[in-house]
């Protein structure tokens, strides 16, 4: 051991010890006090060499404990820098070299300069201790909703929730009023100098070796908080312009893991950044003038700077259920040779993948993109995380990747692939991962993401149909509700909402006030764009979030298939699965409190059905007629909804700013209110100013939920009552009602408008003609009844059905083909569910 040479000070005390020979043991640590601290801070030696030294050269004795004693708690010498204080002087160098200073550190305690090796130690001890990540399960619901807003929270997911450029911006649009980097407090014993202009930066300009290791490790915590879900935390610890590439290259991911689930299958197997063509629709700032034409062509810029944006078409898509195999002759296709790569702007060159069974999964295509970042234009050593860490947590996460795998199926509307991933997640006999899919909501995220065109209801079906064989483990509850407390039906009656009206979030739940847009607006119900279409991604590139009114229109027959049809089969499957009359759960939606007694005010689904008719007479489109409220109603009643269920409501505060048809009450003004009641509460004077089209339907409907009213209380019939011709109905002896819901149902399923200007109902149907036969009689005067187009039994129900309340198909309701369905182009053709055979 090198022995250090003696200093003026040394030989002092070494002459004072001496000559104080006789001086007691506990004295001679005061004398010897400067020479120590020389020893153990200044020279920055072991407490081993110290010990040493002072034995050999002083013929000083002491045990290792009362050196410890004495330097620690007695003299509280401070040798090494706190963890805390790193992090603060580390920060503030960072933020000194960012504005071109210099930085260098004195600590006051131990008088001398302190040494940036430490802190660059520091920095690589923290990244060693941070390169193992794991998912974590528990994030919290604040978390999430910075990130995409309360009424849209896939809590168990990391890549899910990204399904907008800027959607991870929420929690940094009032990121000026947090703590400014140069708010950091400096520690009261160091001091801060500026040795040299720019010595924080080598000549060549390049950042020191401190600034890398502090850039690595930020990635490295900003990588572990992704994993860990802690989204808002994250936003919030970047900058500004730093939020803004991550939040576009997650909307990228999340635009490849959306196109790869929605196209798995056919056509191209990978998907990069030109065939996403991600570089056409970069998201700016919000742009104040905006305005939209009704045909479908990119953005584009005029000369007066206004962004022109196209919408798409106003004519539907449509999906055709269908029961017996099809046969038909084949016939030459446009040739192309096997090895020529499909064209990923042309749908029509996309094949089937050949073995299929033998293709590499769905999650392993997101990860080994995920690590290769081929789906974005932007630099993975640009980001502000490290995405190496990130890839390796998923890598670790098998059973995470397979749920956010099965979200995506979902999201994606993809039935092969949603089959596939379920088959997979079923023979892990995993509870846990079973467990963690259930949380993820999936009935709810089907109905949020529910497309007529694409797949109708069969993710739905094909979810519930898993959850009824008794041996997987699934058992999704359909009476569930998500973390806003909304159940799976409210998901369908907000799916009415956001496509075919202009109300916001917070009209139908007080605790989404602060949302402005309602979740997956990206898909159309009725399919005219989807996450991945132009429109949707040049209207996000203006910067807007919501889409334009102008694109809706009224309650179609796309959406009122899609909407009965997911209705009758959860209400089927409800008493199944877990033995639940769906129209007895309280609805999520609309709940209002009493400011006088404090009592919640609840609406059952039937109730919300009222209200959501209201909505859509008095916010819908110019040409709404509530045809689509009238099938829903007639659905519902089928498949059991009691009309006589009364609830306590307050019609002024359910119909705020209308004209009630209620007398005056002091105090509360609930009151016990049936459905027919509730809509009886709109007087006839606010009706009058709407639409001859919506006053019809409005009649209609009450005038339908009045007569099953009726009939409940004349009859009390069971939920489901049997008739002599062996059919099943909920309608009791009201046989016009069973007609009129046949009628209803073939309309839906056998007319489409072709062409813009085409009228929304067939001349089949006439809702003023039915509106005057129900008034004065029980004749449903339309011309499906009276000229006897319908396949039904004497008693009203399609006669090969068993009851009106499963799914039809054409071929089951109709005498002989009539249907304007034949636009191949605007139809997906998919086989359903023998139901007769499941449930029969």
């Amino acid at each position: 051991m090198e022995i250090p040479p003696q200093t003026a000070v040394d030989r002092e005390v070494q002459n004072t010890i001496l000559h104080l020979a006789n001086t007691p043991f506990d004295k001679k640590w005061a004398i010897l006090e400067p020479v120590i601290k020389r020893l153990y801070i200044d020279e920055d030696r072991k407490l081993p060499e110290v010990i040493e030294i002072m034995r050999t050269r002083y013929d000083f004795h002491a045990e290792n404990a009362q050196y410890k004693y004495h330097i620690n708690k007695k003299w509280k010498f401070r040798k090494n820098i706190s963890t805390p204080k790193k992090e603060a002087l580390i920060k503030i160098r960072q933020t000194r070299a960012a504005l071109g200073k210099g930085t260098a550190f004195r600590s006051q305690q131990q008088d001398r300069n302190i040494d940036e090796k430490k802190l660059r130690r520091h920095l690589k001890d923290s990244i060693r201790r941070g390169e193992a990540l794991k998912y974590n399960r528990q994030r919290g619901v604040e978390e999430l909703s910075m990130l995409t807003g309360s009424s849209f929270l896939l809590a168990n997911s990391i890549f899910l929730n990204w399904n907008m450029p800027y959607g991870t911006m929420r929690a940094s649009l009032d990121r000026n009023s947090a703590a400014s980097p140069m708010s950091i407090s400096t520690p009261s014993d160091i001091v801060v100098k500026t040795p040299q202009p720019l010595d924080a930066l080598s000549p060549t300009n390049v950042p020191s070796p401190l600034t890398q290791l502090h850039n690595m490790k930020e990635t490295m915590v900003c990588a572990r908080m992704f994993v860990e879900g802690q989204f808002g935390s994250l936003i919030q610890s970047m900058r500004k312009e730093e939020g803004e590439i991550m939040s576009r290259w997650m909307y990228q991911l999340w635009s490849y893991g959306f196109k790869s689930a929605k196209c798995w299958g056919r056509g191209p197997q990978e998907w990069t950044a030109e065939m996403l063509d991600i570089g056409n629709f970069q998201t700016s700032s919000p742009l104040p003038n905006v305005r939209i034409q009704t045909q479908h062509i990119e953005a584009a810029t005029s000369q007066n700077g206004m962004s022109i944006l196209l919408a798409p078409s106003l004519l539907c898509h449509w999906s055709i259920h269908y029961n017996q195999v099809i046969e038909y002759e084949a016939c030459r296709s446009r040739s192309r040779s096997p090895e020529q790569d499909p064209d990923p702007f042309d749908e029509g060159s996309w094949r089937p993948w050949p073995n299929l069974e033998q293709a590499k999964p769905y999650q392993e295509r997101l990860l080994d993109s995920l690590a290769s970042n081929q789906f974005s234009d932007i630099s993975a050593d640009s980001l502000p995380i490290a995405v190496p860490q990130i890839v390796k947590a998923s890598r670790d996460s098998n059973e995470e990747l397979l749920e956010e795998a099965l979200g995506f199926s979902i999201m994606a509307r993809n039935l092969d692939l949603l089959r596939n991933l379920l088959c997979k997640l079923v023979r892990s006999k995993d509870h846990t991962s079973m467990d963690n899919f259930r949380k993820l909501n999936p009935l709810h995220l089907a109905t949020t993401y529910l497309d007529g065109a694409r797949s109708c209801c069969s993710i739905i079906e094909m979810l519930l149909i898993e959850s009824f064989q008794l041996d997987t483990g699934l058992n999704f509850r359909v009476a569930s509700v998500n973390n806003l407390g909304h159940t799976v039906f409210d998901n369908l009656m907000i799916s009415i909402l956001k496509s075919h009206m202009s109300v916001t979030p917070g009209f139908v739940d007080d605790n989404l006030r602060e949302e402005n847009r309602f979740p997956a607006e990206e898909v159309d119900i009725c399919g005219r764009w989807d996450a991945d279409s132009e429109c949707i991604r040049s209207l996000y590139s203006t910067g807007a979030t919501r889409i334009p009114f102008a694109w809706k229109h009224k309650f179609c027959n796309t959406s009122i298939q899609a909407i009965t049809h997911s209705i009758s089969i959860l209400a089927q499957y409800a008493g199944e699965i877990d033995d639940t009359r769906i129209y007895e759960v309280p609805s999520g939606l609309f709940l209002k409190r009493c400011v006088s007694c404090g009592l919640k005010l609840t609406s059952t689904p039937l109730h919300t059905l009222v209200i959501i008719a209201f909505t859509l007479a008095q916010f819908g489109t110019k040409d709404e007629d509530l045809f689509g409220i009238v099938a829903v109603l007639l659905c519902m009643l089928q498949s059991g909804a009691d009309p006589c269920l009364a609830v306590a409501l307050s019609p002024s505060m359910v119909f705020p700013d209308v004209v009630l048809d209620v007398r005056n009450i002091s105090g509360c003004d609930h009151q016990e209110l049936s459905a027919a009641q509730l809509a009886e509460s709109v007087s006839p004077s606010h009706i009058e100013t709407w639409s001859n089209l919506a006053q019809t339907g409005w009649n209609i409907f009450c005038l339908v939920l009045d007569r099953s009213e009726k009939q409940w209380e004349a009859e009390k019939y069971p939920f489901e009552a049997e008739m002599e011709c062996r059919h099943r109905s909920c309608f009791g002896s009201d046989n016009s009602l069973r007609i009129l819901c046949s009628a209803v149902q073939t309309e839906a399923l056998t007319y489409r408008r072709l062409k813009e200007g085409d009228p929304w109902m067939s001349p089949n149907f006439d809702m003023h003609a039915l509106l005057n036969g129900l008034r004065h009689g029980n004749e449903i005067c339309v011309n499906l009844v009276k000229d006897d187009m319908i396949n039904v039994c004497k008693c009203g129900v399609f006669k090969p059905l068993r009851s009106n309340l499963l799914p039809t198909k054409v071929e089951q309701i109709t005498k002989f083909h009539f249907s304007n369905l034949e636009d191949w182009s605007r139809t997906t053709y998919f086989q359903g569910t023998d139901f007769e055979a499941d449930f029969m």
